[in-house]
């Protein structure tokens, strides 16, 4: 299928080679090393455009290229993960909206405007259940998947603990870890990803909660943050 002209007429959250090369960077640094086997192939994604009859969004093809097999950033693998994301060959479109998400344990779902399925990286709509009403929300969808990944990827690891913190003092965080990809392209919606690839250490951070969640593959890096923030963190 060839893909759609259309463009937005507002500025593109996050350019489709960079989300790809961060989703391969947060699998091999957190989780191991990226294979292709962790993701979909050109053709598997092309077909799943092809049924629905629409060109998806480079942002959508590209998650499903770096992780559309990885179990755990999909959601699939036996953690409890807060989101589940649609493989390819099960996307759907429900209501006139292209459905590729859910919570696992919960009824809301986020989908893609069909007016907007061809451009690279359109907003993202969402509902608080399956009958509800489509909503636009004011998150990218590179945005969305980068904190999908990133809450994925926090929930797997062996060593997590938690804290509550308010949004005036995510400077502590800063200061320690960095951003999943940027501030500027998380904005929108309603949490925030970190990670430091040397240490392998990952947090999200929940504004609706005001909650920070940290995790390492080492226990001895999680508690050197520990030390080194002053943050009332727990086990989790």
């Amino acid at each position: 299928m060839e893909r759609s002209l259309a463009v937005s007429d507002d500025p593109i959250g996050l350019g489709p080679a960079t989300l790809k090369e961060l989703l391969q960077e947060l699998i091999s640094t957190a989780l191991g090393i990226w294979t292709p086997s962790d993701g979909c192939t050109d053709a598997e994604v092309a077909a799943a455009g092809d049924r629905l009859g629409i060109c998806l969004p480079d942002a959508l093809r590209d998650y499903y290229v770096a992780a559309g097999r990885h179990p755990e950033l999909m959601g699939m693998s036996g953690h409890e993960h807060t989101f589940r994301v649609s493989a390819p060959e099960h996307l759907s479109v429900e209501d006139g909206y292209m459905a590729f998400c859910g919570e696992n344990r919960w009824s809301a779902q986020w989908s893609v405007c069909p007016d907007d399925v061809g451009w690279p990286d359109p907003r993202v709509h969402g509902r608080s259940e399956p009958s509800g009403k489509w909503y636009s929300e004011s998150r990218r969808l590179s945005s969305f998947l980068i904190n999908v990944a990133g809450r994925q990827a926090v929930r797997s690891l062996p060593h997590q603990a938690t804290c509550r913190i308010r949004e005036q003092q995510l400077g502590v965080v800063e200061s320690l870890l960095g951003y999943l990809g940027s501030h500027e392209i998380q904005k929108g919606g309603d949490r925030l990803s970190f990670i430091d690839p040397s240490r392998r250490i990952l947090a999200s951070y929940s504004y609706n909660t005001d909650t920070l969640l940290v995790a390492a593959v080492d226990l001895t890096a999680l508690e050197s943050l520990h030390e080194s923030s002053g943050l009332p963190l727990k086990p989790a």
